[in-house]
């Protein structure tokens, strides 16, 4: 039985100001964000509640140490509410610091304690991609794993995603860009998705539709462009975010999160660089797939352009290149002798993820889109 829902409830607030005064913070909340957001948007409102900085803790993404620290430093204060701001990394935290009784992140991730929300949770992003407001797995680098792990935790939906358009006023070109693939790689991933349901799909479609459409604009326009149409990434983004609270990546996701792990390397990153090798195989394997040609037609229109399935792929990535070139494994120390070392810790991993395939692969055929992503 396939189930869809929309968990959090959506809510758009056009400055951080009104977001403030319409759920009116206070000394029993929490709130999780970056320095940077903070100085850029905040410190001149006098905020009631709790500030705890990102960076106190790591500039990195988040791993099984950095969650530890956490959730030891806030286990005696007393907060009604965990309020989450930033990207991908903060909003995943700010998830698990809302399980009671949680005081490591193994406690979390080798269910070692029931999973009990006891705090009320808002997530507000920064970035137009990752759509982790919508969901509720949290990806942290587990280092005695050599891989990022997702869990889901059911619990975790947040009670608000809330939309602020403000706050992405001063995003840098690069995360703007691997967090928009990002939103792109999840929309994909999960259309094709032999286990998806019908109504994500329908989410699926639109945020592929907006996300082509202006990654065209911003190619033809320059960086500075995105601008113009930021609020249209967002709402990409969060369409994407549904999807993805809905349904599984496949792929894309394995082969990133094992990367991504091993070479410290951002999820949105690391997901770009496998994004063309894994469709481009797919096409190869499955060339006369439904959802695979629906998908190439949908970004054929959006670009205008008239080629075959192995042709969008190869389009696809000389557009994204012009938003942000793509470096190739190699140039992140990977050596094309043990490609297959890659793959096994894919297989050993991520098996959460490799269910949810557009087709079934081997082995033999994960050691092709590594040499192709090389």
């Amino acid at each position: 039985m396939k189930k869809f829902s929309v968990h959090p409830e959506i809510c758009e607030c056009a400055t951080i100001k009104e977001f403030v005064e319409s759920f009116q913070l206070n000394e029993d909340d929490l709130m999780l964000i970056n320095k940077f957001t903070y100085h850029d948007f905040m410190q001149d409102l006098a905020l009631p509640c709790q500030c705890i900085f990102y960076e106190d803790y790591t500039q990195g993404e988040p791993s099984d140490a950095v969650v530890t620290h956490m959730l030891q430093d806030i286990k005696d204060k007393k907060m009604k509410r965990v309020i989450g701001i930033g990207g991908g990394s903060v909003l995943d935290t700010a998830k698990l610091l809302c399980i009671k009784d949680a005081v490591s992140a193994d406690d979390i991730y080798e269910d070692k304690i029931p999973f009990i929300r006891d705090k009320g949770l808002i997530l507000i992003p920064t970035t137009c991609g990752t759509g982790c407001e919508m969901t509720c797995v949290s990806v942290i680098d587990r280092p005695k794993h050599n891989a990022k792990m997702g869990k889901r935790i059911e619990c975790n939906f947040a009670d608000h995603a809330v939309e602020i358009p403000e706050l992405l006023s001063k995003i840098p070109h690069s995360v703007f860009a691997f967090s928009a693939i990002d939103a792109l790689v999840h929309s994909m991933e999960i259309y094709v998705n032999p286990l998806s349901g019908t109504y994500n799909k329908v989410f699926c479609v639109e945020a592929i539709r907006l996300l082509i459409k202006n990654f065209k604009f911003v190619a033809e326009n320059g960086p500075e462009s995105k601008f113009d149409v930021m609020d249209e990434f967002l709402l990409a983004s969060s369409y994407a975010g549904i999807a993805l609270s809905n349904d599984i990546c496949g792929a894309v996701h394995a082969c990133a999160m094992q990367f991504g792990g091993q070479h410290h390397v951002s999820h949105g990153e690391a997901n770009y660089r496998f994004l063309v090798p894994v469709f481009s195989v797919y096409a190869d394997l499955n060339p006369k797939g439904r959802e695979i040609n629906a998908l190439a037609g949908i970004i054929q229109r959006q670009m205008g352009i008239e080629t075959d399935l192995a042709g969008t792929f190869v389009a696809l990535d000389e557009m994204l290149n012009k938003i942000t070139p793509r470096k190739k494994l190699r140039e992140y120390g990977v050596d094309g002798e043990r490609l297959m070392d890659y793959v096994t810790k894919v297989y050993a991993t991520q098996q959460r993820l490799l269910i949810a395939n557009y087709v079934k692969m081997t082995e033999k055929e994960f050691v092709e889109i590594y040499r192709r992503a090389y």
